[in-house]
Formats: structure tokens, sequence, C-alpha cells
């Protein structure tokens, strides 16, 4: 194998492992429930009609951020921030039957995005949108939830 074909498969080698690779953040992965500290604005009652579905598994591999989310079966992705202990990721389902002010909205997409930042291992907080948008379906199904948040891993708060 010539050098320079060796070349070329080690430096996407190199570069996944810098990507990925082994930044220091404390934010233990595993498995969050998310609870509201203040609601901004909420006009469908999206938090009270899915409260059971807040709460996620969350991975961390060096600096790129995932949680699998209850609510819509949503997979958010991002990354840490450059520096410090702050994080933000979003997602998107296209097609999601969900629960609206009582009645059963086919959504044209939902997003979710969070900007968080870690407290302890087992803990971070920060803001929550969650995003409802129907173009052809009822006005009704149209809405947005904002809130701070605190998330817990397995009820174990931050000290």
């Amino acid at each position: 194998m010539s050098t320079l074909r060796r070349f070329r498969l080690l430096v996407p080698a190199l570069l996944v492992s810098v990507m990925s690779g082994c930044l220091p953040f404390d934010q233990d992965g595993g498995d969050y429930v998310f609870t509201p500290v203040e609601i901004f604005r909420d006009e469908c009652g999206l938090y009270p009609a899915n409260q059971d579905k807040f709460h996620g598994t969350l991975q961390v591999t060096g600096r790129v951020v995932r949680l699998d989310m209850a609510l819509l079966d949503t997979q958010l992705i991002g990354y840490f921030l450059a520096e410090g202990d702050d994080f933000s990721i979003d997602g998107n389902v296209v097609n999601a039957v969900a629960p609206v002010r009582g009645q059963e909205c086919r959504l044209d997409e939902a997003s979710i995005h969070i900007d968080g930042t870690t407290q302890c291992r087992t803990g971070f907080d920060g803001v929550m949108r969650v995003r409802y948008e129907a173009e052809q379906r009822p006005a009704e199904c149209t809405c947005e939830l904002w809130m701070r948040f605190e998330a817990v891993k397995e009820a174990k708060r931050c000290e």
C-alpha cells in the first residue's frame, strides 16, 4: 500500500477521534427526567398533556451530545460549546400525531430545542422550546412550549 493511500485512510480516522475525542465534560449519560422550573409559554397545555413524556436518555461522546426523548420519540443531537459546560441540541419529527387541546393532531413537523448547562454529573438545567407546526390542519394544532427546566438523572439531585 502506498504512503499516500495510507495517509488518506489515516486522516479521516484522526479527524473522527479528534471531533468526538476526550474533552473533559462532566455530564453523565443515562436516563434524565425534565421538570419545569418556569413555563414562559404554553398556550395549548402541551406540558400538562405530556408530562409523563418529558424524560429521555442522554449520551455524551466527547463534545457530541445526544438525547433520545420520549416526547414524540424525538432524537436530539448537538454539541458542547467550545468552552464551559454549555451545550445545545435539536431534534425534529415529521408527520407525528400528538394530542393538542384534547384532540389528536397530525403535525407537519414537531421540533425540540434545548440549551443546557451542566450543574453536576447527574444534573443540568436550561431552556427548552417545543414547537408543533400544522399548516393544513386546524389552527388549534399549532402551538409552542417554552420553559426553563431542571433535568435530573435517576433522582440524584446536585448537592
